[in-house]
């Protein structure tokens, strides 16, 4: 293979950056091989020391760029699913746009697995939950009416604690709903 690059010490403690630069017929192959060792746990050696990263991270980040014959390949992994970065002292406040993002997210979970005709996870839920009441409180977060989203939001614990996929979907209609309707009106 061609140029390998490793880093983790500029970013996050948790978060590994790799680059390697190869023939662009080399891509496809590892590409494949990737694909077959994420769903096997086995990775080419140049991946070996970012394993356990790439099996607990929180966010992959793949990119894949070819020109004059050769490619270069990123894989970035960032933060310890379920750990967030917690620092000493004063806790830094999240943009609104971060809990936003976050919330398209969870909220696509949370589709997919009732779509599925499954419970989503708890962590799923949760994470939902409190980014929604993070939502409603933060700074940044305009003259909007959160009341009913919050009414929704403990419909859907209780929902979820009852373990009633169905109430589960039909609550996030509702919620998927009125995220449209306040987006509409904040055009």
């Amino acid at each position: 293979m061609g140029i390998l690059n490793m880093e983790d010490d500029i970013m996050g403690s948790d978060d590994k950056k790799i680059e390697i630069i190869l023939e662009s017929n080399e891509a496809t192959r590892l590409l494949k091989v990737l694909a077959a060792g994420l769903r096997q746990a086995i990775l080419p050696d140049a991946l070996n020391g970012f394993v356990s990263h790439i099996e607990n991270c929180a966010k992959l980040e793949f990119s894949l760029k070819q020109q004059g014959g050769l490619a270069e390949l990123k894989l970035k992994v960032k933060g310890i699913s379920g750990h967030e970065e917690r620092s000493e002292g004063k806790p830094r406040a999240e943009s609104y746009k971060t809990i936003k993002k976050r919330m398209k997210t969870t909220f696509k979970f949370l589709q997919h697995s009732l779509g599925n005709l499954l419970l989503p996870p708890a962590e799923i839920v949760e994470a939902f939950l409190q980014d929604s009441l993070a939502m409603c409180s933060h700074p940044s977060r305009g003259e909007y009416d959160y009341g009913p989203h919050l009414k929704l939001c403990n419909e859907l614990k209780t929902a979820f604690d009852q373990k009633d996929r169905g109430a589960m979907q039909m609550i996030l209609g509702e919620l998927d709903a009125a995220k449209k309707t306040c987006h509409a009106a904040a055009k």
